[in-house]
């Protein structure tokens, strides 16, 4: 059986985890979200003369698609962030110095999608925007900005919603088994049981 080796290389304005997944037999790589000052990621691509196949965004804003400008990779997305990636005030950084306007076009999600042989599942998990996905990976849930450890992603900000964020996040991550390993956006990584049972915006 296939086994994919995990980096994490946080990095950007907010320290946004950049995921990369890669395969030590045929060193290919995808990458889940790349953000702007990837260097690290990059010289390790280079060291271990790892060749990336693709990059899977969990959602369009701008600290999670701005390494995507230095770059000719292949890239996916969920229609429904289409509007954020050429808009820098939609994605978040017209709030920043540096505005972010990515024109290539991505490829648009089906539910799931291969690498290295392997399936990852598509989980559309809008409330932090509207096309936020998971992506999950055997027992591995790469989160975006919707669920954190001990947090969830913001809503007050344009195209959020609140409501539908919970709804995600009881509907579409709750059900999934209690060992499921989380990756965040941003932040350490947690244990899918753990969140259900200390999580203060979930525990009811």
């Amino acid at each position: 059986m296939v086994k994919l080796d995990l980096k994490v290389f946080p990095s950007g304005p907010l320290d946004t985890n950049n995921y990369l997944l890669f395969n030590k037999q045929s060193r290919k790589a995808c990458i889940i979200d790349l953000s702007s000052s990837s260097g690290q990621l990059f010289d390790f691509l280079r060291k271990e003369k790892i060749k990336v196949d693709f990059v899977l965004l969990t959602h369009a804003h701008f600290d999670h698609i701005g390494g995507l400008r230095n770059t000719d990779f292949p890239f996916y997305l969920h229609k429904k962030d289409l509007v954020l990636l050429s808009d820098p005030e939609k994605n978040g950084s017209f709030f920043f110095t540096d505005l972010i306007a990515v024109e290539r076009k991505p490829h648009i999600y089906k539910e799931s999608l291969n690498f290295s042989g392997l399936k990852i599942d598509v989980i559309h998990t809008p409330g932090h925007t509207p096309g936020s996905v998971s992506l999950k990976l055997d027992n591995w849930l790469f989160s975006g900005d919707t669920l954190f450890r001990q947090a969830i992603g913001r809503t007050d900000i344009p195209l959020a919603s609140g409501e539908e964020l919970i709804k995600s996040i009881k509907e579409k991550i709750l059900i999934l088994p209690n060992e499921t390993i989380v990756y965040p956006g941003h932040g350490p990584s947690t244990i899918l049981g753990q969140e259900k049972e200390t999580n203060s915006f979930l525990v009811i």
